[in-house]
């Protein structure tokens, strides 16, 4: 994992750097759909056309989320109101797209993680893993990438 005196200064370091990571640790889809997002992500940043990847605007980190959302819908079906990490993801993009607000962006992915309480889930673990447990908790995709995209909007 990442040590405090080894994270990168610039966004495009640490967007690799963390991609690598999720690779190595993250187990299952969502493992993967991170891994893709984050890897696409990486990818479109790179795209910027900033001489310094650390003057990225939230209008350009706007633009390379929304492609990377785009991109990650060619492996997932996932849509809001699915009981995924997309509950999440998805009002962060469009919400930073509209406003250029990051902290705005970060409290949509909050709400819309929260709003997978008592969601019935129809992708992922949770359809055939049963029980009642998604009626009290937030799905864990969701709720971990809002925590993610929470730190990212503190950076930005």
């Amino acid at each position: 994992y990442l040590e405090e005196d080894d994270i990168p200064a610039d966004a495009l370091s640490s967007l690799t750097k963390i991609a690598g990571i999720v690779e190595a640790t993250m187990d299952g889809t969502s493992g993967a759909l991170y891994a893709i997002f984050l890897n696409t992500l990486a990818a479109n940043v790179r795209k910027q056309d900033s001489a310094n990847m650390t003057n990225l605007t939230p209008s350009m980190w706007a633009q390379a989320l929304g492609e990377s959302l785009k991109a990650l819908g060619v492996y997932t079906p996932a849509q809001p109101g699915d009981r995924t990490l997309m509950d999440a993801l998805v009002p962060f993009v469009e919400t930073l797209k509209s406003t250029g607000n990051t902290k705005q962006a970060a409290e949509a992915a909050k709400r819309g993680a929260e709003s997978t309480k008592g969601m019935k889930p129809s992708l992922g673990r949770s359809v055939y893993v049963g029980g009642k447990g998604h009626n009290e908790v937030p799905d864990p995709g969701a709720f971990g990438l809002s925590q993610f995209l929470t730190g990212l909007a503190e950076a930005l």
